[in-house]
């Protein structure tokens, strides 16, 4: 999917000729610059991509799948996370062509390449998790605590220490120490 990659390009003059005919794209191509702040396809790994493209009124319809493996870290403890994207599809592309709700249709040809990264960009995971019961890092030594424990006192559901006094009615002191407000 680099740019300029023709291996996406789906010719549709003859569906557009003829109603109620279907043309299936069923390919496994290679990812490249798929990422989002969080994760990303790796480069040269592959996409499968699994579309039926069908005439409407206004242009060409495209439905099907992708598919790909994603990698990232992990948002609590930034071990490395891993998943894999498998996402329904349905796009219209038209000649006059919007950049918000539809794609271009170019004469006989139509360029799937766009609606593929823009499928696979839209699910991956902005905050990705090595696993559900992730115990992150601790917040007072940074020590993995899915590998080892700490003698580190965090309470209050991973409150620092520091921070537990304001989550128990204290205040701060800026000059160091707290203050227990008198009940």
């Amino acid at each position: 999917m680099r740019p300029g990659d023709r291996s996406l390009l789906a010719p549709v003059a003859s569906l557009r000729r003829d109603p109620g005919s279907r043309s299936r794209v069923d390919a496994v191509i290679e990812a490249h610059d798929l990422a989002v702040s969080g994760s990303r396809v790796p480069d040269g790994s592959p996409v499968s991509v699994d579309l039926v493209l069908e005439p409407v009124h206004d242009g060409i319809l495209v439905t099907g799948s992708i598919a790909a493996s994603w990698e990232g870290a992990c948002r609590r403890c930034l071990e490395t996370a891993s998943g894999r994207i498998e996402a329904q599809l349905t796009e219209l592309c038209v000649e006059d062509a919007d950049d918000e709700t539809t794609y271009p249709l170019g004469g006989d040809e139509v360029d799937l390449a766009k609606i593929v990264h823009d499928a696979c960009i839209l699910n991956l995971p902005l905050a990705p998790l090595c696993g559900e019961g992730c115990r992150g890092l601790c917040p007072e030594c940074g020590v993995n605590r899915n590998v080892e424990t700490c003698s580190c006192d965090v309470r209050r559901g991973g409150r620092p220490a520091p921070l537990s006094t304001v989550a128990d009615g204290g205040e701060t002191n800026p000059a160091g120490g707290d203050r227990r407000r008198d009940e």
